[in-house]
């Protein structure tokens, strides 16, 4: 029996895992199948935007459409603006309902302002003015507003949009960087300059000389948002970019805010600290624009280490020794220093020894320095994990399998042989890859069935769809059938531990494993369709709920528009959000 809950933690790190054999180069398509193919899928889109008016859940209505419409774009502008138009209605009518008393509305508008930000960048790419218009026009309320979450401040989406019009709209870029700078200093103001291309210098300039003129009244030595804008602007935007009396201007502040500060760090101020790393790096930098101030920096920034408390002081050591010394030297401190350091220390070692090709020294020091017990279990798992990868790394195949072969546990082994095999497909070494892939069946087969051997079917699947895509199919067959059954418990027991459901629909952004392996599911189809159409289709017609079924349906679509590259991203919309949380309203 598959625990529902227990799907979380693999399913989490296969959708973290890059589609490697979905990634590789495949060999075009003849032009007429190529134009087979893309009538195809904008049936499918055309037939997905019909179904989403009768979908009861507004995101995923609001995720529809905003996927459908950009595709869209290029093939019919007229109805893709229709949709984005309708969609800005749909999120606005989302925000409008929320209530700002109730805790839970923090949550749901942090999901629509990530969507917001996607939708943002789509709309850059195709009419800049629709997405500020659309930027404006769902603009939350000031009471649902959270400045310290970075999904919820709507100063991270404006500065979003202005990096993003930097090259097509420069002025409207800077109207926008300036309404942000009149707010407060803020690192994503660095990313906005820096996108200003070479024909807008002089914009990339005034926001650069406006954003120096701020720090001039901040206090780098207790403003830590000050600071970090200060030392990024050294090195992201010097002249040529930089007018030279602006950067000067920076330089000469950043020294004499320096020196200002007392240089004992036992004074508990880590930006006191932070600044005593920084100086050496852009010393060259305050030689040259402010030269009178070079020497005493250097001082100060020798007065900082000297009052290092003890611990920083010992990490700072550990790091040295690791950085210039040898293996002997970083075991000599083990000795120097107490137990609390040896773990560190023996990493360091064992990492020297791994990169100089050395697997048996590193093994010898891990018997040697770690007693018997979970430390040393684990520590002999990483070098393993280690040796594994770096013969990866080299083409050493062979000896990549000698290493698996000394790995006991099933479900880490048959990890280790996908990502080989993988990479053996990204090569395009067929033989080999379906050698690797036979083997896999058999670990696949001699594990328990549980969630975990659910998520290795997928991996099998995902890589099968490029070698075998009959094999792909009946893997995923298996999958969508076990998978259903889940479903469908899940919505009986919706609301008791977990949430699957939203307005009687399933959650496109769920906060389960069960609500990922779905999301896997229709990435894997996405994969299959650009060697067997047919097969993906038939196979997303077995997901039994609607909405499921439409999602599935998009990535296939999509897959089938962009065979090659994907323009924007989606899978990241599906898989990057917010952690769970409670927020006070401010």
């Amino acid at each position: 029996m598959i625990r529902i809950g227990s799907l979380s933690v693999f399913l989490c790190l296969l959708l973290a895992a890059p589609i490697l054999a979905a990634a590789q180069e495949q060999t075009p398509p003849a032009p007429e199948h190529r134009q087979l193919e893309e009538t195809q899928a904008f049936e499918m889109l055309e037939s997905i935007a019909e179904s989403i008016p009768a979908l009861r859940s507004s995101d995923n209505r609001i995720f529809l459409t905003t996927v459908v419409a950009d595709l869209l774009w290029s093939r019919d502008e007229k109805r893709a603006r229709s949709m984005f138009e309708t969609l800005t209605k749909e999120m606005s009518a989302a925000i409008a309902s929320l209530d700002p008393s109730d805790q839970r509305s923090f949550n749901t508008l942090s999901m629509i302002q990530q969507r917001r930000r996607e939708t943002v960048e789509l709309l850059a790419r195709c009419d800049p003015e629709m997405a500020l218009t659309f930027l404006r026009a769902t603009r939350p309320p000031v009471a649902l507003r959270s400045q310290d979450n970075e999904y919820s401040s709507e100063a991270n989406v404006e500065l979003h949009l202005a990096g993003l019009l930097a090259n097509k709209k420069p002025e409207q870029a800077l109207q926008l960087a300036r309404a942000q700078l009149k707010r407060g200093l803020s690192s994503s103001l660095i990313s906005v300059l820096t996108q200003f291309g070479p024909k807008n210098v002089e914009a990339a300039r005034t926001l650069h000389g406006e954003i120096v003129n701020k720090l001039t009244s901040a206090n780098l030595i207790t403003d830590y948002d000050a600071a970090n804008v200060a030392w990024s602007l050294v090195g992201s935007f010097p002249p040529p970019q930089a007018n030279e009396d602006t950067y000067r201007t920076l330089i000469e502040f950043m020294a004499t805010a320096v020196l200002s500060a007392q240089p004992d760090f036992r004074q508990g101020n880590s930006l006191v600290q932070n600044s005593a790393h920084q100086i050496p790096a852009y010393m060259a930098q305050f030689e040259k624009y402010a030269p009178a101030r070079a020497g005493a920096l250097k001082q100060w920034t020798q007065q900082v280490k000297v009052t290092l408390d003890t611990s920083a002081a010992i990490y700072q050591e550990i790091n040295d020794v690791n950085q210039n010394g040898t293996i002997e030297d970083l075991l000599a401190l083990t000795g120097k220093y107490g137990r609390e350091h040896h773990a560190q220390l023996l990493q360091y070692a064992v990492s020297k020894a791994v990169s100089t090709g050395d697997g048996n020294r590193a093994r010898q020091i891990i018997m040697d320095f770690v007693p018997e017990g979970i430390q040393r279990t684990q520590m002999l798992e990483q070098l393993t994990n280690q040796m594994f990868w770096t013969s990866v790394n080299e083409n050493k195949i062979t000896e990549a399998r000698q290493t698996l072969g000394r790995v006991k546990d099933l479900e880490q082994r048959f990890n280790l042989l996908m990502n080989l095999t993988n990479n053996i497909i990204g090569r395009g070494d067929k033989n080999q890859a379906t050698s690797l892939l036979a083997e896999a069946t058999a670990l696949l087969d001699a594990m328990p069935a549980n969630a975990s051997k659910l998520g290795a079917q997928l991996q099998l699947a995902q890589s099968y769809s490029t070698i075998d895509s009959q094999q792909s199919v009946a893997l995923l067959q298996s999958v969508i059938l076990q998978t259903n059954r889940l479903v469908s418990a899940a919505a009986v027991l919706d609301g008791f531990e977990n949430s699957y459901l939203k307005e009687g629909e399933w959650m496109k952004r769920g906060y389960t494993g069960l609500s990922n392996l779905v999301n896997s599911i229709e990435q894997n189809l996405g994969t299959l369709a650009r060697v067997d159409v047919e097969g993906a289709r038939s196979l997303s017609k077995q997901l039994e709920r609607p909405e499921i079924r439409l999602m599935a349906q998009l990535e296939i679509a999509r897959n089938l528009l962009s065979p090659g590259t994907n323009s924007v991203n989606y899978n990241r919309i599906i898989r990057h959000y917010p952690a769970r949380r409670q927020m006070n309203p401010r």
